[in-house]
């Protein structure tokens, strides 16, 4: 890409994400500190920015490399945060869940299309004990971190100002439109986690195991609810037909290989993917996100709409995933009460 691409890239980028009331020429002008004739012969390319010029506005407006940077069908350049820059506690993770999203409802127009082999976090949302029981799973069991190396989980109130993280990235993911793909792992992977958990005796109450069985069944419950209106909602609030809230709740059959964000808005998309277990990854680059949002419309090809539509078929996935949670719930059950 020539330079002179790059810098109408960059300008284009930024102008993109300016509110109404903004003007790029006003904003080159301020963030630059130049006139408004040289801010004007930027915008029109007559004079080039310069290398610190550049650092700055990239910098200002978190313009990533795979914007400026040459696109190649063979090459993909992927955003991450380091592991080292995480911070691994539950504030810090819905923290960044919450961010992103406000990133995502910034843009034009979105639409957020998800694959989900397993939970759906941000219908997870609803329930902050399970969101709590997941978070804590991947910090002990799978991340070993040590402050969580000879914890048990347990009951406790979650702290007012996590809480409101989390309400806040749920409104903001309720207020997004999204087609979502699901399969017959949705929330079977949290059960087992739930059952090895109880098995290991890391519940420091045991009885608190039927609390998240419980949670779980509301959960599934409540998409349920959401699949049949067409629309997202806070669990115990009514839904309402706005058309940001829709909500397009397809079943694949087969098993979706992994969780993939894709969002669609009127100036492209973006991919993610979650990576290293609670991290994630993301491209803006137009070959790959051609191909992702390819992949996508064939699952979705040969899969069964169940919003709104197919009655027997939308009965038939949550039966199934009721009677699993219920199953395990009445063992549990028997098992506490054969320790008395």
């Amino acid at each position: 890409m020539e330079s002179a691409d790059i810098q109408q890239t960059i300008l284009d980028t930024i102008k993109r994400r300016l509110t109404d009331k903004q003007k790029l020429s006003e904003v080159i002008q301020n963030d630059l500190n130049v006139s408004a004739d040289a801010a004007y012969r930027r915008i029109r390319g007559d004079v080039a920015l310069t290398i610190y010029e550049t650092k700055i506005l990239i910098e200002k407006y978190n313009i990533s490399f795979d914007i400026i940077g040459e696109f190649k069908k063979n090459k993909v350049v992927f955003n991450y945060n380091p592991l080292s820059k995480i911070e691994f506690n539950f504030e810090g993770y819905l923290s960044n869940l919450r961010d992103n999203l406000k990133e995502i409802k910034k843009l034009k127009n979105p639409h957020i299309y998800i694959s989900v082999n397993d939970t759906p976090i941000l219908q997870l949302f609803n329930f902050p004990h399970l969101t709590r029981f997941k978070f804590f799973f991947w910090a002990k069991s799978y991340l070993s971190i040590d402050t969580y190396k000879n914890s048990k989980f347990k009951s406790e109130k979650i702290d007012p100002k996590v809480l409101q993280i989390g309400i806040e990235a749920h409104n903001i993911y309720n207020s997004i439109p999204t087609t979502e793909l699901y399969c017959p792992e949705a929330l079977r992977g949290v059960l087992r986690q739930i059952e090895y958990y109880y098995q290991a005796d890391l519940f420091e109450d045991p009885n608190y195991v039927l609390v998240l069985l419980d949670n779980l069944l509301e959960l599934s419950n409540h998409i349920k609810h959401q699949a049949e209106t067409g629309h997202k909602f806070v669990y115990g609030n009514e839904p309402n037909d706005a058309p940001n809230t829709q909500f397009n709740m397809y079943y694949n059959e087969t098993y979706l290989p992994d969780n993939t964000y894709y969002i669609q808005h009127d100036q492209g998309s973006h991919t993610f993917f979650t990576h290293n277990i609670m991290n994630t990854i993301a491209t803006s680059d137009p070959f790959y996100n051609k191909d992702s949002k390819m992949i996508l419309d064939r699952l979705i090809d040969n899969s069964t709409l169940i919003s709104v539509a197919s009655f027997k078929e939308r009965n038939k996935f949550f039966t199934a995933l009721n009677k699993t949670i219920i199953n395990f719930k009445k063992r549990i059950e028997l098992d506490l009460e054969s320790d008395f």
